[in-house]
């Protein structure tokens, strides 16, 4: 149990830190380049992965120390789901945003950046815990 705590505790701490880095960079850029059109993507980018990464750690926490032995089928539930929710986070915008193009492209560059950077988080730390 304190094992699966720290494990958890750790997952915490450094998504914490890698959205946050990746916020600072992207709001770094914006203000290189003068772009504050797509702060509102970023904001629901960065909201996006954190709570997904919160929901991500406390499902797996609830396996881990229930079940176990099906770590194996959460990871691949978990993944779907979030994917599923991606989707439909990117398909609402699509229909917010219908008239404008660039901003619709911008919103999805950046969503679909964050969501790769936490996707391969997610597997490389979970592939050394395991």
């Amino acid at each position: 149990m304190e094992l699966i705590n720290r494990i958890a505790k750790q997952y915490y701490k450094i998504s914490l830190w890698l959205i946050f880095g990746l916020t600072v960079i992207v709001l770094l850029v914006m203000q290189y380049f003068q772009e504050t059109k797509l702060v509102n993507a970023l904001v629901i980018s960065a909201l996006f992965s954190l709570v997904t990464s919160i929901a991500y750690i406390q499902s797996w926490k609830a396996v881990a120390k229930r079940s176990p032995s099906t770590l194996g089928k959460f990871y691949i539930a978990a993944s779907a789901l979030r994917m599923f929710a991606a989707l439909l986070v990117v398909v609402i915008a699509m229909v917010i945003l219908r008239g404008d193009r660039t901003a619709l492209l911008g919103f999805a560059g950046m969503f679909v950046g964050f969501y790769l950077v936490m996707l391969a988080y997610d597997c490389i730390y979970f592939a050394h815990i395991e």
